[in-house]
């Protein structure tokens, strides 16, 4: 339930678990061929206006083009990758890393493993550390700047394919609860989902957190602290599932009396709303709409973690719900490259290959990009 990725704790930055020879084949051939490139866009966001924490919406994003992006007028497939809590856009590439990331996936790319694709990673950073990318009253409505604003910017300003097979969505810890949770939402926009290490069940993981945030807080309850870990999260959490505007100074309602630890229902209920096990409980429709689900979870992860992914594991083999479960020997954010290679190849798998851009009519209007034909395609939706 709570995100131990931080900006010293990305899946790129953790090089102990790459292999040194993968490095050095990267480096070596990485020259011959055209090279991909990542940029910084921006956008400003009308879902994250006048939010309550006084944060900003105007975010940047970290795009990843392929290598022919710039010399064809292909359109492409794309991945939305969302970051871990603590991090922001640049959560899996910083100055040290962004070469590297360029020179391994291009080689995978090349090397055929990984089909060309774009690669957005947006911001989903608060004052609270993360926004779980969720809508709050307290923090900003972080699922409508996701999914409606983001991938409608990208659409409309990059070459992207415009259906819904070449959509997918990946993410790593909170990250990893973002895509799970926007892909059971919005099945409609992504067609596969890919998880490393998220939270999967509260209900479950709650009885574990709650006695570790009481044992970090002797003196009582104070509000985040860059010291306390699992106080950070909880409050996050609050501030995303269980906001409270006339609660101040911090706005939330914790789900636990403190010091007892005693679970408030009201409160836990709606944390169920956001649960990512109770939303497939109660409607397995869009997993079975994917094409394609990927988990992964330490043998050694965050408290509670494992028992809450090996549940929704079960649940979905009991609905006969077709998906790739890893359990993999290590903590939260071990072997970070390896695992991340290993989601983008699986997403890779169900991605079209680049191609031309369709062209519609409609009442003598024509639309050739993505972006337009959207537009199109809800102008007609009012019409008709």
């Amino acid at each position: 339930m709570f995100m131990l990725f931080n900006k010293k704790q990305t899946l790129w930055k953790n090089f102990t678990f790459i292999s040194l020879s993968i490095l050095m084949i990267c480096a070596f051939t990485h020259q011959a061929f055209s090279t991909g490139k990542i940029i910084t866009d921006q956008i400003t966001s009308d879902a994250l206006k006048d939010n309550k924490l006084g944060d900003t919406n105007t975010r940047n994003m970290i795009i990843y083009l392929p290598p022919s992006y710039e010399s064809s007028n292909k359109y492409y497939p794309v991945i939305y990758l969302l970051h871990g809590f603590g991090g922001n856009e640049r959560f899996y590439v910083d100055n040290a890393t962004e070469e590297i990331m360029i020179v391994l996936i291009d080689d995978l790319i090349q090397s055929k493993i990984l089909k060309e694709m774009i690669i957005v990673m947006p911001d989903g950073s608060n004052k609270y550390g993360g926004s779980f990318y969720l809508n709050s009253e307290l923090t900003g409505n972080y699922e409508d700047y996701t999914v409606k604003e983001v991938v409608s910017y990208i659409d409309k300003n990059y070459r992207t394919l415009r259906e819904r097979d070449a959509c997918v969505i990946a993410g790593a810890s909170m990250g990893g609860y973002g895509s799970i949770s926007l892909a059971m939402k919005h099945p409609d926009v992504f067609s596969a989902v890919a998880a490393l290490s998220p939270p999967l069940g509260f209900n479950i993981m709650i009885d574990s957190i709650v006695p570790e945030v009481i044992k970090e807080n002797p003196n009582g309850m104070n509000g985040p602290t860059p010291n306390k870990q699992y106080n950070d999260y909880i409050y996050a959490l609050s501030a995303a599932l269980s906001p409270n505007l006339n609660n101040p100074p911090f706005f939330v309602d914790l789900p636990f009396e403190y010091p007892t630890g005693t679970v408030i229902e009201p409160i836990k209920k709606k944390w169920l709303v956001g649960d990512p096990l109770s939303m497939l409980l109660a409607d397995n429709s869009s997993m079975k709409a994917m094409k394609g689900i990927y988990i992964d979870v330490g043998d050694n992860d965050l408290l509670g973690f494992k028992l809450a992914a090996d549940e929704f594991h079960k649940q979905l083999l009991n609905m006969g719900i077709k998906h790739e479960y890893n359990v993999f020997e290590g903590k939260h954010a071990d072997k970070g490259i390896e695992r991340a290679i290993s989601a983008l190849m699986f997403l890779s798998s169900f991605l079209p290959e680049p191609g031309n851009a369709s062209t519609i009519e409609y009442k003598g209007k024509l639309a050739s990009t993505w972006g337009a034909i959207k537009l199109l395609q809800m102008e007609n939706k009012k019409n008709d």
